[in-house]
């Protein structure tokens, strides 16, 4: 039983709500470590070049684009808790190669290609059940605040983790590292674990279905939707640019920028901290100014962000310049992100929350392994500023694509509204 009910009250006395934050919270710990030790793995152990990296990348972007739609239908299928559970295990179980392969001698890119792509996939499966798990345990009018309460600790333990990452590699080298991130996957499945209140029973449809069927119903579910799919449309667009950014960020910060591990790690630590700041601010500002208006100005700030990161020199003043920009970058993109998801959680049906999540990703993340090799190969043949500075000015339009959008007008969170489900060819309307 929960020690506070989840109409009323501090979402924080809300025990099974504070065990779900945690859980995500750990795992967000350790991903931040890994997420500073494995680039230097890549770019400073194993010596790989600006294509390597990208291929890297490409691994580990890959899983959405194949296994989406059958996660989605999945977790719509069957329970949800038991998948997360799952998926953190397998996570743990598979980074925990990186070290061991270091210690036998046998490190190597193929090695941490393969692992990325398993732990990827793990993530699609264990993500989309943990993200469509929310509603049924919180009422939809609570999602916003939930979603930003996630945001706000899942970025201090982001920023943690990158902090810590960057002292372990430090002391520890970058793939003994990675050993904090198997210990949160482990923590990670005790509290998910330790999760008490009841999951309803999945609904069942009236005739039997194949599970080919069950992922049509959810795409077709999302692209006739008119909140849903231009929330998409926008992520989609945000996504391809930013996954490009991302790709050869570390390639430059390392080599031309020249920054240490340290350095590196501090950095991470300041971007998501504005994370937490876009996340404690999200509900006072949509409450106050409507969905729309938080969006669209999020997102109008995000290709300024950018900018310091092309324009700064090697240097400390550089580094204070690039931190700041990423802080503000993280701050629009948690808060842009916190607004739309509760938005698509409120107005879907709860037979659709993991097929609706699961195209989201889908369509979203479907551009990412596509990105990662489109700015592995212009880093290459343009080099590498000069496609930051390609991505910094694709990054307006997510903003045109939204601006274009009936979205522009939406002044309050809407109430969920029934859009009919494709029926099984055969069946009669």
């Amino acid at each position: 039983m929960n020690s506070a009910p989840a109409e009323e009250g501090s979402l924080w006395r809300h025990r099974d709500f504070a065990r779900y934050f945690g859980a995500n919270a750990v795992d967000l710990v350790g991903s931040g470590v890994t997420s500073v030790a494995l680039p230097l793995i890549a770019v400073v152990s194993l010596h790989a070049s600006v294509w390597q990296v990208s291929l890297l990348a490409f691994t580990e972007r890959l899983p959405p684009l194949l296994f989406a739609l059958p996660a989605g239908a999945l977790a719509d299928r069957h329970r949800k808790r038991p998948t997360m559970i799952g998926a953190t295990l397998v996570s743990g179980l598979v980074l925990a190669v990186v070290p061991f392969a270091e210690a036998a001698g046998r490190l190597s890119l193929e090695v941490l290609y393969a692992v990325a792509l398993v732990n990827s996939m793990a993530l699609v499966f264990g993500s989309t059940a943990r993200i469509s798990y929310l509603p049924s345990l919180l009422p939809r009018h609570r999602l916003l605040e939930a979603n930003a309460k996630a945001g706000a600790i899942s970025s201090l333990a982001d920023s943690a983790g990158a902090q810590l990452g960057g002292a372990v590699v430090a002391v520890l080298g970058p793939a003994r590292a990675v050993y904090l991130d198997v210990a949160s996957y482990l923590a990670c499945t005790l509290l998910l674990g330790s999760i008490r209140t009841p999951e309803p029973a999945p609904d069942r449809p009236a005739q039997a279905t194949t599970l080919r069927h069950e992922m049509k119903e959810g795409v077709l579910y999302v692209v006739r939707h008119p909140t849903i799919r231009p929330l998409l449309l926008t992520g989609t667009a945000f996504t391809a640019v930013f996954a490009v950014l991302t790709t050869i960020w570390s390639v430059y910060l390392l080599r031309d920028l020249h920054y240490s591990a340290t350095a590196l790690g501090t950095l991470l630590s300041v971007a998501a901290l504005g994370g937490v700041a876009g996340a404690l601010v999200v509900r006072p500002l949509v409450d106050r100014y409507g969905p729309a208006r938080v969006m669209l100005t999020a997102l109008a700030i995000l290709p300024l962000t950018e900018l310091p990161i092309v324009l700064v020199e090697p240097g400390r003043p550089g580094q204070v310049a690039v931190a700041v920009g990423l802080f503000v970058q993280l701050a629009a993109a948690t808060a842009q992100g916190s607004t739309q998801r509760s938005i698509r959680q409120a107005v879907c049906e709860p037979g659709m929350q993991g097929r609706m999540l699961a195209t989201g990703q889908w369509i979203t993340y479907g551009t990412r392994p596509l990105a990662a090799l489109a700015a592995g190969a212009a880093g290459t043949w343009i080099g590498v500023w000069n496609t930051l500075a390609l991505g910094t000015a694709a990054l307006t339009i997510p903003f045109v694509v939204l601006f274009a959008s009936s979205i522009r007008t939406m002044h309050h969170v809407p109430d969920a509204a029934p859009v009919p489900h494709p029926r099984p060819e055969g069946e009669p309307a």
